[in-house]
């Protein structure tokens, strides 16, 4: 849920100048997050390359976590594209690998975007940062909710299945998709390339959420 910014750090109403400046602002830090680590960002060095000055920063942001913190709710705000996928209906009965795909497309899209920045929050979030956990958990959880909803509607009657099975296995989903799109691209492609590896995480995301597993189907095998 991004934050509503309406004045400044001195109390003052941000006009349509103000607020272009200070996206202008975070824009620089995005483009220094690109070349550089986070750890090095300065005040100074996205003034510098906002071509404003350091004055100015601190008029719109407390300091370097504060832009961040931002921007991380920006790029929480983009993953609304894969909530409106996950929120469309799905047939248990159809292997909708084109639903799949979609979802895999839009989580994807906002990694793609956003890379830096989310590896950042999720750097802060296991260093014990309460703010960016928050953050972390409510892009989690929602996914993880809807992931596990389609699951259970795909149960068979008397598997077993339950809700927190399934909030399991869509978990294991969430977090390997994470894993995925935070890998360093050129990484990726060293190896079976990202093509490859996303169309394995939409077959199995289609086949956990067509024809979930249960734990009657595991007792069954041994």
């Amino acid at each position: 849920m991004r934050t509503v910014v309406t004045t400044n750090n001195h109390g003052q109403s941000l006009g349509r100048k103000g607020l272009q400046t200070r996206k202008r602002l975070m824009d620089a830090a995005c483009k220094l997050l690109k070349s550089g680590s986070p750890v090095e960002l300065t005040a100074v060095s996205i003034a510098k390359k906002a071509k404003s000055s350091s004055a100015t920063f601190y008029l719109y942001f407390s300091d370097v976590r504060d832009i961040l913190l931002a921007l991380t709710e920006e790029a929480e705000s983009d993953m609304q594209a894969v909530h409106a996928v996950l929120d469309e209906p799905w047939d248990p009965k159809v292997l909708d690998v084109e639903h799949s795909r979609r979802v895999v497309d839009a989580f994807a899209s906002v990694w793609d975007k956003h890379r830096e920045v989310l590896r950042y929050r999720n750097l802060e979030a296991d260093r014990g940062d309460p703010v960016f956990e928050s953050i972390r958990l409510r892009t989690f959880i929602r996914i993880v909710n809807r992931f596990a909803e389609h699951i259970v509607a795909g149960y068979k009657e008397g598997s077993g299945g339950t809700k927190k099975t399934a909030l399991a296995d869509a978990s294991v989903l969430v977090a390997a998709m994470e894993r995925l799109a935070a890998t360093e691209p050129k990484a990726v492609e060293k190896g079976l390339g990202a093509d490859a590896m996303w169309d394995a995480m939409t077959r199995i995301i289609a086949q956990t959420l067509s024809f979930p597993a249960s734990p009657a189907d595991f007792a069954k095998k041994k």
